[in-house]
């Protein structure tokens, strides 16, 4: 292989966005799907409008749960990426586009959170997804982002369980900060199935004080 060109694939690693930031300068703004020539953004606004996105409804469950998307193409790949193919860039993209079209003002939250991976875990990948799609939802909120709100014991993922599995999965594995106390927070994740990582996140924050929780997922298994 050419140097010139080992040199590039080097600079485009997993974890080198500032390199692939510079790299992607140079070149014409297009649509990440159809392509389209775009005023710097990752989606024209007709891929974006044809996104699968979800009527601002409340989810299942104790706690205000909602969803910016159905899980279907091509949020699916979207979060696949984001979650297992080591694309953080993309995970932010996402709270980009739920942060387009908000389930909540300003107004009614004091503080975003995400839901937190045990810390093996977020070393292993690199990041934590959902913290990534939180960060441009709290810039467009103009609210904090607390990155220790919440915090996560080990345990198995909750992938590919069922329902009544995940709920015993993940009862008692999260613990909220006692800086909550009092606060109105906005909980983010990347996709929601069955609400049992949402219920006891809401559950640890409620626990440590907190006045009030909503729930804000990327995506949800309908």
């Amino acid at each position: 292989m050419d140097a010139r060109w080992s040199k590039l694939i080097e600079g485009l690693g997993r974890y080198n966005w500032l390199k692939f930031d510079q790299f992607k300068a140079w070149l014409p703004a297009r649509c990440v799907l159809c392509a389209t020539p775009t005023q710097g953004a990752t989606l024209c606004g007709t891929c974006l409008r044809d996104l699968p996105w979800r009527q601002h409804s409340r989810l299942r469950g104790p706690a205000e749960v909602h969803a910016s998307f159905h899980y279907a193409f091509p949020i699916v790949e979207c979060i696949g990426r984001a979650k297992l193919g080591g694309d953080c860039g993309l995970a932010r993209e996402l709270g980009r586009w739920m942060a387009a079209r908000p389930v909540v003002s300003a107004q009614q939250i004091d503080v975003v959170c995400a839901v937190p991976q045990h810390w093996r875990r977020a070393i292993g990948r690199g990041y934590n997804q959902a913290l990534e799609i939180s960060k441009p939802i709290a810039l467009a909120l103009e609210r904090p982002l607390w990155t220790d709100a919440l915090r996560r014991t080990a345990g198995e993922p909750q992938r590919g369980l069922g329902r009544s599995a995940r709920l015993r999965n993940i009862a008692g594995r999260m613990a909220a900060d006692a800086r909550v106390a009092g606060r109105r927070l906005l909980i983010v994740d990347d996709v929601t199935t069955t609400g049992a990582t949402f219920r006891e996140a809401a559950r640890a924050l409620r626990a440590a004080g907190a006045a009030d929780v909503v729930a804000w997922a990327a995506a949800a298994v309908d």
